[in-house]
């Protein structure tokens, strides 16, 4: 199972790519922002997305929404710092199956996994 972590801070798609891998998921790739994550999905077609909702330029709630287009069966889960109820909801609405706080731990972030993977 390919997993893609878009996150701007190289610090926390760091953790979480050794978080994914201590709980036994080794084929991760990743991105910083809206573009170099169209490319990536595009070209890798992960299994689950893990997008961080504020992004430099385009947010994360449009890469959802670009996400989704190009590939309607996309699982993607939002992820934030920040609690606002607005960008959770609407990322929800446009297909995102789930919504995990960051920082992330290993209990919650294998609970999304489990709920999500095939």
């Amino acid at each position: 199972m390919k997993i893609l972590v878009v996150d701007d801070s190289e610090a926390f798609r760091k953790v979480m790519i050794e978080l994914l891998v201590k709980v036994g998921f080794h084929e991760v790739v990743e991105a910083r922002d809206y573009d170099e994550a169209i490319k990536v999905f595009s070209a890798e077609r992960p299994n689950i997305c893990f997008v961080d909702m504020i992004l430099p330029g385009k947010s994360g709630v449009e890469l959802t929404k670009a996400m989704k287009e190009i590939d309607p069966q996309a699982t993607i889960i939002a992820m934030s710092s920040i609690i606002n109820k607005k960008m959770i909801r609407e990322s929800i609405e446009l297909g995102a199956k789930d919504f995990l706080l960051k920082p992330t731990n290993e209990i919650a972030l294998n609970s999304v996994l489990t709920m999500w993977s095939d």
